[in-house]
């Protein structure tokens, strides 16, 4: 008698578990075709439109550069947004005299290492090989050299048209500069540049 209770109740057991295993797979097969419909991205709305507009109207941006550890360059880099492109001046003090040294705009706007590394590699949103300003296929974020003077100050004024300071094409905001301890000679992969003097982050700036 007591081992047809225990063969009973085992049975029930067996049943009770089947079922639920039974109607979870049943829910979740059911549920799976909802989820697939979810879009794959926001859709289009107002809201998302004006920010859109809004990061668009930014025109003028600043990094603030600073020295590396060790190291003395530091000054500012401009960036105004033109119809002919962004529009970079600089004006850096500190680097070596009568040399050249290497800039770049950087990945990350991140300067918590204090040998600049926290910045990234060159912005290269596009997969290009390294270049000079002068070739149409660079890196985003290759700027040339700046050159200096006897006292070591440098000014850079140049025009690029494969960025934007806050538009659709490779957006600049919030992103890292770096003067480089050498010269950028165009070589692979990043141009023999040498160690980061100076850094700083690409943000919006007051216009004129």
């Amino acid at each position: 008698m007591q081992k047809s209770i225990i063969v009973v109740s085992v049975m029930l057991v067996f049943t009770c578990v089947f079922s639920v295993s039974a109607m979870h797979h049943e829910g979740a097969a059911q549920s799976q075709p909802e989820a697939a419909t979810q879009p794959a991205t926001q859709p289009d709305t107002p809201e998302a439109n004006a920010h859109v507009q809004q990061m668009g109207a930014i025109t003028h941006a600043v990094a603030v550069m600073v020295s590396t550890e060790g190291n003395t360059a530091h000054g500012t880099v401009s960036f105004v947004q033109t119809d002919d492109g962004v529009h970079i001046t600089a004006d850096i003090a500190g680097l070596s005299a009568n040399a050249s040294h290497a800039i770049h705009i950087h990945e990350f706007g991140d300067l918590t290492a204090a040998d600049g590394t926290s910045a990234g590699g060159h912005y290269n949103p596009e997969g290009h090989d390294h270049g000079l300003p002068e070739q149409d296929a660079r890196h985003a974020g290759d700027l040339g050299n700046l050159m200096t003077d006897d006292d070591g100050n440098a000014q850079l004024d140049l025009t690029v048209d494969n960025i934007t300071v806050a538009g659709m094409h490779n957006p600049i905001i919030g992103r890292g500069v770096i003067i480089h301890a050498k010269t950028d000679d165009g070589g692979q992969p990043t141009g023999n540049a040498g160690a980061r003097i100076s850094m700083g982050v690409i943000g919006i700036a007051k216009n004129p």
